[in-house]
């Protein structure tokens, strides 16, 4: 019940000077004779004791109801808004900022002139200065700084070689062992600097009878943080061994650069860790403000020279990709910055030197830590850009075993990992530039990624790009097993059927993949899927209401592939087109015929499709011979060339003996004998011009005529049976004879008769194969031939 004492009390003391009065002095009567202390504490008994009196207790109903009641305001004063509410037309809004801007402008230079009275304050302490004293205090501690420096030049010898070493392994090296032998570098180099401290503490012990004293000490520790902070300048620009350095700095830049940089810094560092707390301690602190105020205006001032002697240096190393042709926009980002980055960098300067006069503590801490933030977030976000860039410029290696094996991989996976690469690097980059603003309390990412907002948006393109990874790790995955499976060279040689379904499968795979990943990403960031999907089912409706050809033409593809109708590289006859299947899609066929043509013809107007390389084939003999033949001979002839066929080139085409079926048609002027022969799918073609061109030569050898079509004319004849005579009208007298052929003597070679005739090399004299071993498909009059012509 304290609480609700207290919360009456509270309402008591808010409600008016009537009650309050009327409280107070029932308070003080009911507590005169209380000695505890505790009489102006509210109690249990007071509110007790002001319920059960009507008086108190009318005044405090009164005085609830008078603290509840609340007066009514003007109406035109409640309607109207506050000042800073108003809205502001755009030339309020105009001034507003201009306003704001002047304000700036002042309060900036009135900063500056404090500031310059700051530093006529600081350099009025330079009269105080002791040089002797000073001197008392530094001399102890040169001993010990000239055993630190010899120990730390005899480390510099020593590690010599070790760099050298270091510097040579790197020449096959890719960039994560260079970034390895760049770290172990700066390791040997901490350490060698850790040694030369230790020995300093160990001379003070010995050379003083004890531990250090406090300027030794002060100088031990300016000497081992100002080196390690040149140690990690060191690994950045590696100015003794270039083979290390892994950003784009040239030799003669790194050298100098780093040359100045360690100088700033040891000047820096010795004054403010070493020199002036000596001073503080032995002359005054207003001669230790002047003589960092010297120091640091001379530093000021050394690095304003550097910025406007190199300006145009650093100027043309940035413009130098624009100039060469390149327009990507970080060419363009990098001229821009050549053009400006003196200024921005004079600025900084002097803007570090303000606010170190105006804070020198706290200042200083602030620049301090600002700017070692800055130089390691620039060092790590620059070897990680150096990382990624020469790996999107090399790309990544596969060995020759697996390209052997997956030809395609290569070029596969550089199509994909540099562009993540990049993305990468870019990534890199804002967060360098996000936590430089933070370090300098420009921006306050950390507070906003707090935020659930900012953990939802991170999260979610951290959640997109790990989507993204594994549906490319998938696709490369699934695409390398499937030219594996198509690769003749290793493991089973996959059939025409499964070339097929394999390259429709990728297809179909790769399109699969593509819209679910793409509807997970777009979920990850936040994007709403389901009007999306609600979208993509009405479009596909009023698609399929106007594609129905399109439909028919996947429905009827799939029955046919289903049936194994026909794969790439048959020979099919379709739609009166006959050539070899070169695309098989899930909706149309690609044929190039004999000539060259290709034709792409859709299923949804296949009627039928006439396969010749399913399984096998036969090749249909028809030899025409004239009347007066013997037809056993014209057999015997037909035998013996198929036997001589036998032992030609075209023997391993052949699955079958012949079979003679004797005569087939008595036709006009010929009769003709008919026989079959059994042959790999494809080849019947060939098989046929082969034992033609066998026929055509045994008929001329055993005079068997094969006859052309005659016509008889009939004249008529008379009641004795007679025909009458013929009259022809003879022009010409004389007539010149044809000069009778000459048969071609043979050459002789070599003491042994040749002729002329090139000599047939394997199938591809008969037009079974090409050059490159693909089938030659037939013409119209090779499948009216196979299919009961002449042969």
């Amino acid at each position: 019940m304290a609480w609700l004492v207290l919360i009456v009390a509270s309402l008591v003391t808010f409600a008016g000077p009537s009650f309050a009065q009327g409280v107070d002095s029932l308070t003080s009567s009911q507590s005169a004779g209380d000695t505890s202390g505790q009489a102006g504490e509210p109690s249990l008994d007071d509110l007790i004791a002001i319920l059960e009196n009507e008086n108190t207790r009318a005044k405090l109903l009164e005085s609830l109801k008078a603290a509840a009641y609340t007066a009514p305001t003007d109406a035109g004063a409640a309607e109207a808004p506050a000042a800073e509410d108003v809205p502001q037309t755009l030339p309020g809004q105009i001034a507003d900022a201009v306003r704001s801007f002047i304000g700036s402008a002042a309060d900036t230079g009135q900063d500056v002139l404090d500031s310059l009275d700051s530093s006529m304050v600081m350099l009025s302490g330079a009269g105080s200065i002791d040089i002797p004293d000073i001197l008392t205090a530094i001399l102890p501690v040169g001993l010990v700084a000239i055993v630190v420096f010899l120990v730390l030049g005899l480390g510099r010898i020593i590690k010599a070689p070790i760099f050298r070493g270091l510097s040579a392994s790197t020449t096959e090296a890719g960039p994560l062992r260079k970034l390895f032998l760049l770290v172990v570098s700066g390791v040997v180099d901490a350490l060698s600097i850790v040694l030369a401290w230790a020995s300093g503490i160990v001379a003070a012990a010995v050379f003083f009878n004890g531990q250090p004293g406090i300027n030794q000490q002060l100088f031990l520790n300016a000497f081992l943080l100002i080196e390690m902070i040149k140690v990690c300048l060191g690994i950045f620009v590696s100015p003794n061994y270039p083979a290390l350095r892994l950003t784009p700095f040239s030799n003669r830049q790194a050298s100098y650069w780093y040359f100045w940089f360690s100088r700033l810094i040891s000047l820096l560092g010795y004054t403010f860790l070493f020199v002036a707390p000596v001073i503080h301690s032995s002359s005054s602190p207003q001669a230790a403000d002047a003589v960092r105020f010297a120091v640091v205006i001379f530093s000021v001032l050394l690095m304003i020279a550097l910025i406007l002697k190199n300006r145009g240096t650093v100027r043309e190393r940035l413009k130098r990709a624009h100039k060469n042709g390149d327009s990507s926009f970080g060419a363009h980002v990098n001229a821009f910055i050549g053009q400006v980055w003196w200024a921005v960098a004079i600025g900084f300067v002097l803007a570090a030197f303000i606010v170190w006069l105006r804070s020198p503590e706290e200042g200083l801490r602030f620049l301090t830590l600002a700017t070692l933030k800055s130089i390691a977030a620039m060092a790590v976000g620059g070897l990680i850009v150096s990382v990624l860039t020469r790996w999107i410029a090399s790309g990544i290696p596969i060995p020759e075993s697996t390209k052997a094996k997956l030809p395609l991989l290569e070029r596969r996976v550089n199509s994909f990992i540099p562009n993540a690469l990049t993305v990468l690097r870019f990534v890199a980059v804002i967060a360098v530039l996000a936590y430089i603003l933070e370090a300098w309390s420009l921006l306050h990412y950390s507070d906003w990624l707090a935020t659930s907002a900012g953990q939802r948006l991170v999260g979610g393109f951290i959640g997109a790009g790990i989507i993204l990874c594994v549906g490319v790790a998938i696709y490369l995955a699934v695409s390398s097993w499937v030219e594996y499976r198509l690769n003749p060279n290793f493991g089973k040689v996959p059939t025409a059927r499964e070339r097929t379904l394999l390259s429709l499968f990728r297809n179909a795979f790769t399109i699969t993949m593509v819209v679910v990943v793409a509807m997970l990403v777009l979920s990850q960031i936040g994007i709403d899927i389901a009007p999306l999907l609600a979208g993509a089912g009405v479009v596909g409706l009023a698609v399929g209401f106007g594609a129905q050809k399109f439909v028919q033409d996947i429905i009827t593809g799939a029955f046919i592939q289903i049936q194994n109708a026909m794969n790439e590289g048959d020979i099919v006859e379709v739609n009166g087109v006959s050539g070899t299947v070169e695309q098989l899609t899930v909706r149309s066929v690609g044929i190039r015929t004999l000539d060259g043509t290709w034709y792409l013809i859709p299923f949804s107007s296949v009627d039928q499709v006439a396969n010749f390389s399913k399984d096998f084939a036969y090749y249909v003999a028809d030899l025409g011979v004239a009347y007066r033949e013997n037809v056993d001979d014209v057999k015997q002839l037909m035998q013996d060339a198929f036997d001589e066929m036998k032992e030609g080139p075209v023997a391993d085409n052949l699955l079958s003996g012949f079979d003679m079926w004797g005569v087939n048609e008595l036709g006009d002027s010929a009769v003709v004998v008919r026989g079959r022969v059994m042959t790999k799918p494809g080849t019947q073609w060939g098989v046929g011009r082969a034992y033609r061109e066998i026929v055509k030569r045994m008929a001329d050898e055993r005079g068997i005529e094969i006859p052309f079509p005659h016509m008889t004319v009939w004249f008529g004849e008379d009641r004795k049976g007679k025909a009458p005579p013929i009259h022809v009208a003879q022009d010409v007298v004389a007539t010149t004879a044809k000069p009778a052929r000459i048969a071609e003597e043979p050459k002789l070679e070599d003491g042994k008769a040749t002729t002329n005739q090139a000599p047939r090399r394997g199938d591809d004299a008969y037009g079974i194969h090409d050059s490159e071993g693909r089938p030659i498909p037939p013409d119209q009059g090779d499948i009216d031939s196979a299919g009961g012509g002449r042969g």
